[in-house]
């Protein structure tokens, strides 16, 4: 419900300014942005913002200007989504402001008016011959292809062997790219179907793109530059002798990138078959030349004077035959009726977002400041701008408006512009708009007539709320385990994962179709086939054992360990452990081989006790095996460093039990002794191995069973609530409104986020909040990724490397207790094509992907950030960007020196944080909550069962602990909860749930990359069908 009180802004325009404003204002309880050294949200006033556009759609040039594809720069779009969820946002598509209302007649039923219309005329050349047919603005060629109705009857004739392109801006080259790139890859893009068509039938060979200064003065950046040698038959081109040698290039940053490039581009040798894009400099045109329509592009020479950006004219010039010029030098403001406007710069004119003598009017992005930044520029412009309003505000400067009653508004709205669109009406188009892009392959097929736009939207009819038996909120391995029990026992399953790919911390992500990275599975225990240990008899029970293939690790020596004066390598088995050790540290040989033998009989015993205790129902068997009990229970007390202390080791020893740190990444004062044991022991039973075709072949099998058991699975789907009512769960509702029904909820979420956001602390009691509360989270990780173009498997064994700076081990959890970061300490090298050796299912051959992660603070403090998930732009956050620099710098430094033969062949790089890390799990902690003594064991972790009736929890957070294994068994664990049945024993005994022919049958070209995303739409493809025979009953 809307506070009487609050104030009602309307936003004209839905692209990048917009959205940003319109988040800015609805930010109250939400650090929003980052300002005067801290985030912050700017203001804490209940706000409505009404958001109007001319296109019965929203996003602006989001839509209809990035190229199709770049479909990650798009992403900005979940912006839109974000903030239309919140309360107070309405969307009011179709309607322009100006034509169909005025922004005085506005004024009298909002507080304020923020005109966020973009830039929408062209910056015209004035040459000859510029209005000749066949010469379009870059304007009309991007709306041509993106499907904008205004453009999409273009009248375009590519039946010539050359285009040209004036200006080489980031527009100019996405032009280049789309008329060079095989029409087979746009189509699997969401380029508008017409433009599709029409370029399958293109007869241009080459594409010359036009820059009027030097080089370096390109106005592309450094990265649109060089995706351009990667397109598939094409050759990128550039002359010699218009790259002459400029001084003062820099010796790195995006200018020497530039150069680089083009310099390489310049001693390119075109295939005869291939097409061509020509990077040319110095070339101004003077006029375009033709009689019915464009027929060449008359072009002056120009020449430096002193550097790049100066040039004069030599007077010599040249033709350039063409039967196509697209002209992409910039874009102008429009005047809008009523409103001031600077013709000269094509701007309204303002002071700080303050629309001059027009109180209450203001202005956001290019209409403000000019048609300059990129997408992100405008988010700081919007925030100046609601920053003015909020002081107006403030000062009393602005008139409350006198029209309140919104459903008066409402009315005046439709009465004006009846075929208005609205935000249920865009939700029919997009979902039509996937649906019928699935069909043929595309993300989506865009809907390119405007009538039909607002037919889709006028007929869209929600479809009603569907009862499942569960539901299971997140995808992780603990909540597909347990949802694919589920439906292979005959229960409808519903998997909700707010993310679009599946898979949780298991899940993988690949980078210019060249390199997979995975987030999560490094390495794993006994994957032996037919064996009952966790993994083969849980994938054994669900029919899919076999369609996972294992590489297995280097036995003698899964890791190889680097302290500053010792190396050790750890192999599989007990025994080599403690000789490799002893041999390791001969002074300490003789306690290293009892504590060693003292572990493995703890972590031998908890193997046959099978279970981490949790309920009396769990604890009564275990009489039936009292010495291994008592075993388990005093190991469970002991924090690791009072076991080494009772076999009197040195701290090198001690170093050297801890040295696998990174498996728990718990402090040694809190680390139990069991928990050491219980991760050896998991490894050293039945070896190590790695998925051969990566972690997500983990996710993808799983949610075939969920599919082929009648389950469904949904991506892009956040929950906003579990819906509790008298004590018990009633479903959930997602973020976009819509509301699912279950009596069974199953939580994979991380515990706090479980109940303090999801279910709410009104419905708890006390003593549970309490508890949450004390819950410690653990410290986490920071990632790095890094692709090189050598195959390291023919030089190096199937091992991790794990890199210790210093021996105190417990000096490096001291700092990040205390809120810092050790750069000495533990440093994980996993390479997944040495685990592989060499063997590939994705990326180019040669090649090798590695990944480093080490330990660091999670806490928001030291990030200089918030909640991504509360809409945080952290990213921007000065104190981010450093940090992340010089983590990533130290532990670049300190792969390079453990493997010096990748000097030299890094092609690629990137870092992950624990920020990046809630953006895609929402949590920051893969480990759950800290593995510490009083945090493991009976009454202290969590139980699958809550006292919420109906509500259960599966993943990293519960009794079942972390990590692949456990997680694995742990959503069995909580599925034989709800069934009441023992899976595991079921499993071990042969029991197969299921159908197993309802599988797919995973073909040579099956990729489980692939077979994990797009289940946001195969979901509402479910849902239409159900739609359509609920209708036609």
């Amino acid at each position: 419900m809307i506070a009487p009180e609050s104030y009602r802004i309307a936003v004209v325009g839905s692209g990048p300014a917009g959205m940003y404003t319109a988040r800015h204002l609805l930010s109250a309880g939400i650090a929003g942005t980052y300002l005067d050294g801290r985030m912050v949200s700017l203001t804490d006033r209940p706000m409505e913002v009404d958001m109007f556009d001319k296109l019965p759609t929203p996003f602006g040039l989001i839509r209809g200007g990035v190229a199709p594809d770049h479909p990650d720069k798009k992403l900005i779009g979940h912006l839109f989504e974000s903030v239309a969820t919140r309360e107070g946002f309405r969307f009011w598509g179709n309607i322009d402001v100006g034509r169909d209302i005025g922004v005085d007649e506005l004024a009298r039923w909002y507080d304020a008016v923020i005109l966020a219309v973009g830039a929408a005329a062209d910056a015209p050349l004035g040459i000859a011959g510029e209005e000749l047919p066949g010469s379009l603005s870059a304007r009309e060629f991007v709306g041509w292809y993106n499907g904008t109705p205004e453009y999409a009857a273009l009248d375009l004739d590519l039946d010539t062997e050359r285009a040209v392109i004036i200006g080489n801006g980031n527009v100019a080259l996405d032009v280049a790219r789309v008329l060079a790139t095989p029409p087979a890859t746009l189509r699997r893009t969401d380029i508008a179907e017409h433009a599709a068509e029409e370029l399958q039938h293109s007869r241009i060979r080459e594409v010359v793109v036009l820059g009027r200064r030097g080089h370096l003065a390109g106005a592309f950046a450094a990265a649109e530059l060089e995706e351009l040698g990667d397109l598939p038959g094409v050759d990128v081109v550039a002359h010699p002798q218009e790259l002459a040698t400029v001084e003062d290039i820099p010796a790195a940053g995006p200018l020497r990138r530039k150069h680089d490039s083009l310099i390489r581009y310049s001693q390119t040798t075109p295939l005869d078959d291939n097409r061509r894009i020509v990077l040319r400099f110095l070339a101004a045109p003077v006029a375009l030349i033709g009689q019915q329509r464009v027929e060449a592009v008359r072009v002056m020479r120009n020449r430096r004077v002193g550097d790049s950006w100066t040039v004069e004219q030599t007077g010599d010039t040249e033709t350039l035959p063409s039967g196509v010029v697209v002209r992409a030098t910039g874009y102008r403001g429009q005047p809008l009726p009523g409103i001031p406007f600077d013709s000269a710069r094509g701007v309204i004119p303002n002071v700080d977002g303050r629309v001059e003598n027009m109180p209450g009017v203001y202005v956001s992005g290019w209409i403000k400041r000019g048609p300059v930044g990129v997408i992100g520029t405008n988010k700081k412009c919007a925030r100046d701008t609601v920053r003015s309003l909020l002081a107006d505000l403030d000062a009393d400067r602005l008139p409350r408006a006198g029209a309140r009653d919104r459903a008066a508004l409402d009315t005046w709205v439709h009465q004006r512009r009846p075929e208005v669109t609205t935000l249920p009406g865009w939700r029919g188009i997009d979902i039509r708009e996937r649906l019928d892009g699935s069909d043929v392959g595309s993300p989506r097929r865009k809907i390119v007539d405007a009538d039909e736009l607002v037919r889709t939207a006028r007929s869209h009819r929600p479809t009603p709320p569907r009862r499942h038996d569960v539901i299971v909120i997140g995808s992780g391995l603990g909540g597909l385990s347990a949802a694919a029990c589920l439906a292979a026992a005959g229960k409808s399953v519903l998997v909700l994962e707010q993310h679009e790919i599946l898979g949780g911390c298991s899940q993988v992500f690949r980078r210019k179709g060249k390199w997979e990275f995975d987030c999560g599975v490094h390495y794993v225990g006994g994957c032996v086939p037919g064996s009952d240990n966790f993994i083969p008899a849980v994938l054994r029970g669900l029919g899919v054992e076999d369609r996972i293939e294992w590489s297995r690790m280097d036995d003698d020596g899964m890791d190889t360990v680097s302290f500053p004066d010792h190396t050790f390598r750890v192999p599989t088995d007990w025994h080599r452990f403690a000789d490799e050790l002893a041999a390791t540290f001969p002074g300490d040989a003789a306690g290293l081989a009892s504590c060693v033998h003292e572990l493995r009989s703890v972590g031998e015993a908890f193997e046959r006790l099978n279970d981490v205790p949790h309920s009396v129902r769990a604890v009564l068997p275990l009489a039936t095996r009292p010495r291994e009990a008592a075993l388990v229970a005093r190991a469970l007390e002991q924090p690791i460093a009072r076991l080494f202390d009772r076999h009197h080791l040195g701290l090198e020893a001690r170093a050297a039990l801890l040295s696998l740190i990174h498996l728990h990444n718990t402090p040694p004062a809190r680390t139990p002794a069991l928990l050491v044991a219980a991760l050896l022991q998991h490894y050293f039973k039945a070896g190590a191995y790695f998925p051969t075709q990566g972690g997500q072949v983990l996710g993808a099998n799983l949610a075939e069973v969920i599919e082929a058991n009648g389950g469904e699975i949904r991506t892009k789907a956040r929950v906003a609530s579990i819906d509790v009512e008298d004590g018990r769960v009633r479903g959930v509702t997602l973020c976009d409104g819509e509301i699912c029904h279950s009596d069974i909820v199953i939580s994979n979420a991380d515990a706090h986020r479980t109940f303090f956001d999801l279910v709410g602390p009104e419905h708890l009691r006390r003593r549970t909040l309490d508890r949450m509360r004390r819950f410690r989270r653990p410290h986490s990780i920071f990632s790095t990724y890094i692709a090189a173009d050598i195959d390291i498997s023919t030089i190096r064994p199937a091992t991790n490397y794990i890199l210790h700076g210093r021996y105190d081990v417990a000096e490096t959890y001291r700092l990040l207790d205390g809120g810092d970061w050790d750069p000495q300490g533990w440093l994980a090298i996993s390479s997944p094509t040495l685990k592989t050796q060499g063997v590939k299912h994705f990326g180019a051959e040669g090649h090798s992907s590695i990944e480093a992660f080490t330990a660091v603070p999670a806490e928001y403090e030291f990030w200089g950030g918030g909640d991504p998930m509360a809409g945080t732009a952290y990213k921007w956050s000065p104190e981010y960007v450093r940090r992340k620099a010089e983590i990533e710098a130290a532990a670049m430094e300190r792969v390079l020196a453990a493997m010096p033969e990748l000097d030299g062949h890094i092609v690629w790089q990137e870092s992950a944080t624990p920020m990046s890390h809630e953006r895609y799990t929402l949590s920051r902690m893969p480990y759950g909550p800290e593995n510490a003594k009083d945090q493991i064991g009976p009454g202290r972790r969590l139980s699958v069962r809550t006292e919420i009736d109906g509500l259960f929890l599966a993943g990293a957070s519960t009794v079942h602990l972390y990590g692949i294994a456990f997680t694995l068994r742990g959503g069995v664990g909580t599925a034989s909860h709800i069934l009441g049945r023992d899976l595991l024993a079921e499993f071990r005994r042969g029991v197969v749930l299921g159908d197993r022919s309802a599988l797919p049958d995973h073909g040579p070209d099956w990729d489980p990359f692939e077979a994990s995303g797009g289940y946001a739409w195969k979901g509402q493809n479910k849902e239409r069908s159900r739609a359509e025979a609920v209708a036609a009953r």
